[in-house]
C-alpha cells in the first residue's frame, strides 16, 4: 500500500521520499486531495550473463549461442538426416 503525501508537502521532503523510495515503499503525491503522481522504487538489479533469462539476452532479445553458426558435428549431420 502507498503512502499518501499532499503535493506542497512533497515539495519541501523531496529528498527524503526518494530515500523511502529507494528503500522499496511507494509513495502517493496528491494535489488538490487527488491522486496525481507515485514514486516507486526502481529496482537497477538488470540480468546479467550469469543470472540470464532463459533464451533471452541483457536486452529481452532472444538468444543465440555463440556457436550457432560453427559447423555442425557428423553426428548432428546424421541426426538432421544429412
Amino acid at each position: 500500500m502507498a503512502s499518501s503525501v499532499a503535493l506542497s508537502e512533497a515539495q519541501e521532503h523531496l529528498a527524503e521520499l526518494l530515500i523511502r523510495a529507494e528503500g522499496g515503499e511507494e509513495i502517493l503525491i496528491e494535489r488538490e486531495g487527488r491522486p496525481a503522481m507515485k514514486i516507486v522504487p526502481v529496482f537497477s538489479e538488470a540480468p546479467t550473463a550469469s543470472k540470464r533469462i532463459f533464451g533471452q539476452n541483457l536486452s529481452g532479445i532472444t538468444y543465440i549461442a555463440p556457436n550457432f553458426d560453427d559447423p555442425m558435428t557428423n553426428e548432428e549431420l546424421q541426426e538432421w538426416g544429412m
